[in-house]
């Protein structure tokens, strides 16, 4: 697939069929999270967890289950999304994926932040091999935020992980139930602003 229509295929999928993936799969996406860039070079700071357990991946959603009870901040969060897709996101916030891999960042005192930008890039690495692949996958942020809003609820613990590291992403994976099909592009989703030389203009798109 070359790379606009890699982009084009690019969604996040929220409903999976059951079926696993095949080991050749697993490790494409796995390659693709070592072909980040992360900061200094550094990535002995970086651990990936695959989950392929359902029992662990439910002691994972306690937290977000427990946290979709308040409406309020609900409502902020999943904003325009339809009835049906909040539901189901209620009873399992990882929509029935049969993978997760977990990005784990140690610990930072040199560069407190760069944590979040490696994996970030680690995280969409993986997010565009599962399309080339023809796979589904969806960037996971709300499990793992609710059990640091819900401390009690924390079972981070059962994912093994080294010394001095925390898991800050995780990335769903999965055969997508539905077809994935190329979508438009439009360019004017983000804001942007010019710094140029004088008589330069901005590209037209």
């Amino acid at each position: 697939m070359d790379y606009h229509a890699l982009l084009q295929h690019r969604r996040s999928v929220r409903r999976f069929s059951a079926a696993q993936l095949s080991q050749d799969e697993l490790d494409a996406v796995l390659l693709a999270a070592n072909s980040a860039p992360v900061g200094s070079n550094r990535y002995e700071d970086i651990h990936l967890t695959v989950v392929q357990r359902r029992n662990v991946l439910d002691k994972l959603s306690e937290a977000a289950i427990m946290r979709w009870k308040d409406k309020e901040t609900m409502k902020k969060i999943i904003a325009g999304r339809s009835e049906e897709a909040v539901e189901h996101r209620m009873l399992d916030p990882y929509y029935g994926a049969p993978t997760v891999i977990f990005v784990s960042h140690r610990k930072q005192d040199v560069q407190p932040g760069i944590e979040y930008a490696n994996v970030a890039c680690i995280a969409m690495s993986m997010h565009y091999a599962a399309v080339n692949l023809g796979l589904g996958s969806v960037l996971m942020w709300f499990a793992l935020e609710s059990m640091r809003e819900i401390p009690s609820l924390d079972n981070t613990a059962i994912l093994r992980l080294p010394e001095d590291f925390v898991p800050l992403i995780g990335i769903a994976v999965g055969r997508p139930a539905d077809t994935l099909e190329a979508r438009e592009i439009k360019a004017d989703k983000i804001s942007v602003n010019y710094l140029q030389e004088p008589n330069c203009c901005p590209p037209t798109f």
